[in-house]
Formats: structure tokens, sequence, C-alpha cells
């Protein structure tokens, strides 16, 4: 993965997806499309959002306020792919006493909620901060 990040910030794909993702992301959850990897990463590995988002920090790409949200997107079920599909995925091949389904959701709404409660930790985050500046 590191070999083909390598190969596409060379042809400059990643400044392409810089500027694709700054308007989805910053109205979102308040970061610039830089930390677009940083959140694949975190999705996948705590370690690897950790790092990469420390990385955006020391190259003064995040300021602190931004540095807060998107900590706090990390955080909400963090890694939730991973641990989600390692652990969370053999409840779906559950049955009831009656051959039902035990869980009656898909594995995309689930991982939906997931994702919106991501957002959400985010935008408390931003009301804290916005309410603390005053």
């Amino acid at each position: 993965a590191l070999a083909m990040i390598t190969i596409f910030d060379h042809f400059g794909a990643l400044k392409a997806c810089r500027q694709l993702l700054t308007p989805i992301l910053r109205p979102l959850i308040g970061v610039p499309g830089a930390a677009g990897l940083a959140l694949i990463a975190s999705l996948q590995s705590t370690d690897g959002g950790a790092a990469l988002t420390r990385q955006l920090k020391d190259d003064n790409v995040l300021t602190d306020r931004e540095i807060n949200n998107f900590a706090a997107f990390q955080m909400t079920a963090d890694a939730c792919i991973t641990n989600f599909f390692s652990s969370g995925a053999v409840l779906f091949t559950l049955l009831a006493a009656d051959g039902k389904p035990a869980v009656p959701v898909s594995l995309g709404v689930c991982l939906g909620v997931l994702l919106v409660g991501k957002v959400c930790g985010a935008n408390l985050m931003r009301l804290i901060q916005l309410r603390s500046k005053k």
C-alpha cells in the first residue's frame, strides 16, 4: 500500500485528491482534503490513521481545531471497517430458533450507522469548540 501511495504521489494523484475532497470534507467534518488519506487509514487501522494525522500536524497542514475535529472523527468507532468485519460480521450468520436471521439488517446498514456516528462525533467536537471560543 505504501508503494502505491508513493507512486500516486509522484504522479500528482494525491494533489488532485486533496483538491477534490476539500469541498466534501470541510463542511462534513471540518478538515481539508489533505486529510483524506489519513481518514481512509483510520477506517482500517488505529495506528495508521494516528501516524498520518501526526504527520499532517507536523507538516502544518492541519490547525489545532482541525486536529481536534479529526481526532473526534477517528476515535468514534475507531478502525470500524477492520473491527466490524473481523468481529461483528459473525452476528449476521446467527439464526433464531425459528430459522430466521437473528440480526435482520444488512452489513451496509450497520457500517452506515458507524460512519454516521463518526460524522456526528466530529461535528459535536466542532460545536464544543465553537461554544468554547465565545
